[in-house]
Formats: structure tokens, sequence, C-alpha cells
């Protein structure tokens, strides 16, 4: 029992660490001192991930923009992009989500989820 309690206050310490480096900004600080590492355009990503899943829609926003400029031929730029358009209708701006989304059928036609992109931008316009 003694160890199990010890393992559930490490655990719990991790959490509180990892979430306090995520919203203080370290997170992001730590990433943009190492944007030249193979690993930062998936670190970017995931952070945008994690902003959209906690609904800090501002953050995810440039999370996924940072992909798109920064790292352009990154394998996470059309995802990212996507993520924008779903960050953007989520947020009331219908517009801007169409642009984004058109943008990916347009110049990734290629890419494998543009069935899930092109059902998405159907919906958004019919509305």
């Amino acid at each position: 029992m003694r160890k199990f309690l010890i393992f559930v206050l490490i655990v719990l310490g991790i959490f509180y660490w990892a979430s306090n480096f995520i919203k203080t900004g370290k997170l992001q600080d730590y990433i943009d001192k190492n944007s030249d590492k193979s690993w930062a355009p998936k670190l970017q990503f995931n952070l945008g991930k994690i902003y959209k899943t906690a609904s800090n829609y501002e953050h995810a926003e440039l999370c996924f923009k940072r992909i798109s400029e920064k790292y352009p031929e990154s394998e996470y730029n059309v995802e990212a992009m996507y993520q924008l358009g779903l960050v953007y209708a989520e947020t009331q701006r219908r517009h801007q989500a169409i642009e984004v989304l058109k943008r990916i059928v347009q110049e990734y036609p290629e890419y494998e989820e543009i069935k899930r992109v092109k059902n998405r931008l159907d919906v958004l316009m019919s509305f």
C-alpha cells in the first residue's frame, strides 16, 4: 500500500510539473530555442493539440500557425492547417476556416485525409 501511495504521489507530481511547464509558456520557449531540431515540429503540433483540447483556442491557433511559418516542409504542416481550420470554425470564424480548408484541397490534393477535409469544408459551406 505504501509503494502504491508513493507511486501516485510521483505521478501527480509529474503531472503538476508538466501542466505548469505548459501553462507558464516554458514549453513554447523551449521549442523556440530548439526550433532547428527534428523533433520541434512534432512537439509544436502536439502542444497545439493540447491547447485545442483544453479549449485554449488562442494558444492553439498560434501553435498551428507557427508550424506553417517555421516548418512548412514538415510532415505536420497539412494536419496543422486542418487543425487551424477547426480552431477557426470552433471560434465562429467560418470564413477563415473555409479559406484554410480550401487551401488544403487546392495545394495538397494527395493528402491522405483529404476526404475528411472536404467533408468539413462541405459542412461549413452549407451554413
